[in-house]
């Protein structure tokens, strides 16, 4: 048994990609998604796909162990939750562990799972939010059902943008009369699948737009839901656990103006940033380097914490919706001034921390705005924490333009 994609998925999510070589807290040079050993030097620098690459062979390693270690039936997804942990903790913790006796004595393997593999969340004897919320990612796969081929009416949506084909070949390999070009996030329902082969699927879609085959992997709706959730979920809701909150007006004088220094080390937090506990520790940081306002005053505190994250001008609201679906929170500039039909101001920095059918889950580190007629609605220290503002009245103050314009600090990891 090898690791299948959303075990792969969930290591890389955790892991992370680095491009260069870096030291990491136990001075031992790494590169990719987590690789060390006598290859990896000073100075290289990797593209993501050969970080693939080296991560799959580096996995072979993780797999043989629990091959040799667990002795009862693993189905894909419970194998690979243990790879994911075995990468995580290492090969010797895994085979002197708790959760290794328990499941080999035959007990029910889901409820070893959610008991054994949430007690390990310390790093130097301290709880890691960021290492409790790949415990309970790891959980969530080891315990749930095998994706399923869907049958009957289908409605299916694409993950990325991909092509719809009238063959089995690369779309590089196709005339243009024989493909489409498909947009993320296009819906199509009434599909029904008539065949599948070699990780596609002929489809006959819906609204008679023809027969075509579509590559598995780049479509939600074939199969029973297969992904890897680093969120939580409530009805309609997707979100992040335990996302901290700071609030800025307790900053001191100047706390008015620092919606941007308490957003963003509300994301220090999240990651577990080491020396960030509140945004007053931030703030100290920020300071060396100018004002709090500038972008570039935070890209340099950044990186004195050893902090990646990319600052765009050009975000739209799928953009925001794929951070959170990997986990990741995003700092977004809204104009929270004028009305909705015509928003104003300089500009006032929130949290997105998750999203609905309807709505964005937001830390505003201020208040609650007023985003019908603008200004504020409600302030006081706690009154920003788990705010639902609406697509309909937060979008205006977010897209300006209407479209991709939105103000975002994204990617959010440590180097």
């Amino acid at each position: 048994m090898k690791t299948a994609d959303p075990g792969i998925t969930l290591i890389k999510t955790f892991e992370g990609f680095s491009t260069n070589s870096y030291l990491c807290p136990a001075g031992v040079w790494t590169i990719g998604y987590g690789h060390t050993g006598a290859d990896v030097k000073e100075g290289m620098q990797i593209k993501e796909s050969e970080g693939v690459a080296i991560l799959k062979r580096d996995l072979a390693k993780f797999e043989e162990i629990i091959k040799d270690s667990v002795k009862v039936e693993l189905n894909q997804n419970q194998f690979d939750a243990l790879v994911s942990f075995v990468f995580n903790i290492g090969g010797t913790a895994f085979k002197n562990s708790t959760l290794l006796k328990r499941l080999n004595s035959g007990e029910d393997m889901s409820r070893v799972a959610r008991e054994e593999l949430p007690r390990w969340n310390k790093g130097d004897g301290k709880v890691l939010e960021g290492l409790k919320r790949r415990r309970d990612a790891e959980v969530d796969l080891f315990t749930r059902p095998i994706a399923q081929p869907k049958e009957g009416l289908l409605n299916l949506t694409a993950k990325q943008l991909t092509f719809i084909k009238k063959e089995i070949k690369p779309s590089t390999e196709l005339k243009a009369d024989q493909k489409v070009r498909i947009n993320g996030s296009r819906r199509i329902p009434n599909c029904r699948v008539l065949e599948r082969k070699d990780k596609h699927s002929l489809v006959e879609l819906g609204f008679g737009l023809g027969t075509w085959w579509l590559f598995d992997e780049h479509w939600d709706g074939l199969t029973t839901d297969p992904s890897v959730r680093i969120y939580a979920t409530d009805g309609d809701l997707r979100y992040l656990r335990n996302f901290p909150y700071f609030y800025q007006r307790d900053n001191g004088p100047e706390g008015w103006r620092q919606c941007q220094t308490s957003a963003i080390a509300m994301c220090l937090k999240y990651i577990d940033t080491p020396g960030i506990a509140d945004d007053l520790d931030y703030l100290k940081i920020v300071d060396k380097y100018g004002d709090t306002t500038y972008q570039q005053t935070h890209f340099d505190a950044l990186e004195e914490l050893g902090v990646y994250a990319k600052f765009t001008r050009n975000t739209n609201a799928d953009d925001i919706k794929r951070q959170i679906d990997k986990g990741l929170p995003v700092v977004a500039g809204v104009l929270h001034h004028g009305t909705v039909s015509r928003p104003l101001g300089g500009g006032h920095y929130i949290v997105i921390t998750g999203y609905s059918k309807e709505h964005w889950l937001v830390q505003d580190p201020y208040g609650e705005i007023d985003l019908v007629n603008g200004g504020w609605e409600r302030l006081g220290p706690t009154i920003g924490k788990n705010q639902k503002y609406s697509f309909k009245n937060l979008n205006p103050r977010l897209f300006v333009g209407g479209g991709s314009d939105g103000w975002c600090w994204l990617n959010f990891k440590l180097k």
